[in-house]
């Protein structure tokens, strides 16, 4: 019963399966890493504008 499950076919398919889930969820990760980057620039972008118009009308 275990021989069946370490045939060497089946074996190439779960290592092909999880390297391509290991790729897709590495590529959905860098991609919500660069939005949360792109999201907090603008935002400190927005916070230093405020604080600059805060030190010019002082």
């Amino acid at each position: 019963m275990v021989l069946e499950a370490l045939r060497p076919r089946a074996v190439r398919w779960a290592l092909l399966a999880a390297f391509a889930a290991g790729v897709a969820v590495g590529w959905q990760a860098g991609r919500l890493r660069r939005r949360f980057l792109r999201w907090r620039q603008r935002y400190l972008q927005r916070r230093l504008a405020a604080a600059q118009e805060k030190l010019d009308a002082a």
